[in-house]
């Protein structure tokens, strides 16, 4: 990526959360325990895409199901490419291995959408700056323990109110990476939901992605 000005780079992840996360640590005075609950038995998973820019947050959407090539088609297709057309015109899209993001039906929605795509090289998180952005989500989450798909929806819902970010620049430069001011803030843009799928369209999604992986 030598000479892509970093201004025009947008980084592409996904990651899961549950209604069952907790929290990891805990204080109490000295000499007592930390008591706390956790749920046992049946949980839900959500899955979160986004896509970080100079600029903050550029879209994101989240569905009851793990990200496949239907699913990662559908959020290109539908949410962050025409964001981007809209703000970003000359983004370089920068995404890692996973297999949904080379399917066959995804490379052929990138190549005709005019966006520059590059793939990182193998195991190399480190290269992404919006990985410890799904690290602190995931810290606020099992703060917040959301038990249900509905509270997960409801924490990772619309900003409130814009909040100052660092650039990709700094985030470079210092090993530090962008972090919004509120867990709303790093999910969605300012006065704009998230984008919400319902679980029944799992089922068609996953038969889906059966077809591309046999056609690979």
């Amino acid at each position: 990526m030598a000479g892509i000005d970093p201004g025009r780079l947008v980084f592409l992840d996904e990651c899961g959360v549950l209604t069952d996360m907790v929290r990891l640590h805990g204080r109490s005075p000295r000499g007592t325990r930390a008591c706390a609950s956790a749920p046992f038995g049946h949980w839900t998973r959500l899955t979160v895409l986004g896509a970080l820019g100079a600029q903050g947050i550029v879209g994101a959407m989240g569905v009851e199901a793990a990200t496949g090539a239907a699913v990662f088609h559908a959020y290109l297709d539908q949410v962050l490419l025409p964001e981007l057309r809209r703000t970003k015109p000359d983004a370089v899209l920068v995404m890692d291995n996973l297999p949904a993001h080379k399917a066959p039906r995804v490379r052929a929605l990138l190549d005709a959408s005019g966006f520059a795509y590059r793939y990182l090289p193998s195991y190399s998180p480190d290269l992404s700056p919006i990985e410890p952005i799904r690290a602190k989500v995931k810290a606020e989450l099992r703060r917040v323990a959301a038990r249900t798909a509905e509270a997960l929806h409801e924490a990772l819902g619309p900003a409130p109110a814009p909040s100052p970010r660092r650039t990709l620049q700094d985030a470079s430069a210092t090993a530090a990476t962008v972090v919004p001011h509120s867990l709303q803030n790093a999910l969605a843009l300012p006065g704009q939901s998230g984008v919400r799928w319902r679980p029944e369209f799992a089922p068609a999604m996953r038969a889906s992605d059966r077809r591309d992986e046999a056609s690979e």
